[in-house]
């Protein structure tokens, strides 16, 4: 009989979650409260300091801000690529409403930031 915390059932659960749709996301949210929690906690002097660290002639914080940041947005452009092509954005109805909302997710900010600096 397998104990509830045996290898293989924690390879199996591992497994079943990489393998949801939803998986990506959770981790992400995870890795931001841990984010939020530490640069909030007593470790934030280290953490901050840790960014200034240098790794083959860049920062840690540089590294992250274009290397990471960089393969991130491939990686979203390739999901959108896919849903557009195969997926549920597939057909110009069913983009509509996710457009429509990204195009007002970058005209209000820049109206907003346009009337607030209008001067």
């Amino acid at each position: 009989m397998n104990s509830p915390l045996s290898p293989a059932r924690a390879l199996a659960y591992l497994n079943r979650f990489v393998a949801a749709e939803a998986a990506g996301g959770v981790v992400l949210m995870v890795a931001a409260a841990i984010a939020l929690i530490v640069a909030n906690s007593p470790l934030a002097e280290g953490y901050f300091a840790s960014l200034h660290w240098y790794l083959g002639g860049l920062s840690l914080g540089h590294w992250i801000n274009d290397g990471l940041m960089a393969i991130f947005f491939l990686l979203v452009g390739l999901e959108i690529k896919r849903e557009m092509a195969v997926g549920q954005l597939a057909s110009w109805g069913d983009r509509a409403l996710p457009g429509l909302a990204a195009l007002g997710g970058m005209l209000v900010p820049a109206l907003l930031y346009a009337l607030v600096n209008r001067h």
